[in-house]
């Protein structure tokens, strides 16, 4: 084992399964890297997984908000478990210029807080089953939920940003987006729909329209100027 991992780079994850072509039993691999551990050889990440030390000049280099990621959302198998929202994903959209305290994961399965490194990780509940080609998607819907309360930046601003995000799919991903928001809350569907609507994509907006309470008002802080027809959607 120490031979196996005297050949990673600094800064490499490694995990239980990591050694089992190597013939040793579960408990032993546990065993030794929490004896490595103790040395000084790796760094204890969470629970299974551990991490080669990487030094700066600095000093040691923390466990990164990637690595973290890479541990939380996939399985051994290389399956999703979840993907990242919140902040850290409209950050990424342009969609604020803050700074996520904590990574914010949505699961089908969210469990508890927890502390991987010195990284903060929230779960929250997804809507529906995650797949890898749906996670951007997912994403959009996410921030279009929360555009009220998206830090550092306006609704109306948001709208603009995202409406470009939705205008850029491909067909094929804008009737699937479609399809995903029926999971979501009305408000997030008439808002889609508003959008989709400005596009020209009446074909698309059927359904979500459909799915929606006609007496019902969405309050989501846009005016005429923002959304032109968001009377039609009674957004307000």
């Amino acid at each position: 084992m120490l031979h196996r991992l005297q050949k990673l780079e600094p800064g490499s994850l490694v995990h239980y399964h990591d050694f089992a072509d190597l013939g040793i039993a579960p408990g032993t691999v546990a065993v030794t890297l929490s004896r490595l551990r103790q040395t000084g050889v790796v760094q204890h990440v969470m629970k299974g997984t551990y991490r080669l030390p990487l030094q700066s000049r600095f000093g040691p280099v923390p466990v990164s908000e990637q690595q973290v990621m890479q541990v939380l959302l996939q399985t051994s198998a290389k399956q999703l478990r979840g993907y990242p929202t919140g902040v850290t994903a409209f950050n990424r959209l342009g969609l604020t210029t803050q700074v996520a305290q904590e990574i914010e994961i949505a699961t089908p399965r969210p469990g508890r807080p927890r502390k991987v490194g010195n990284v903060r990780v929230r779960f929250v509940q997804s809507r529906g089953e995650v797949k890898l080609a749906d996670v951007g998607l997912r994403q959009v819907l996410d921030a279009l939920r929360r555009i009220k309360r998206l830090p550092d930046t306006a609704p109306a601003t948001a709208l603009l940003r995202l409406r470009e995000q939705v205008k850029h799919l491909s067909a094929a991903d804008k009737t699937r987006l479609v399809r995903l928001a029926q999971a979501y809350n009305p408000a997030t569907r008439a808002l889609l729909g508003a959008i989709l609507e400005e596009l020209g994509e009446n074909k698309l907006t059927a359904k979500l329209q459909a799915s929606l309470n006609p007496l019902t008002t969405y309050k989501l802080g846009l005016s005429d100027l923002a959304l032109a027809n968001r009377a039609k959607w009674r957004i307000q």
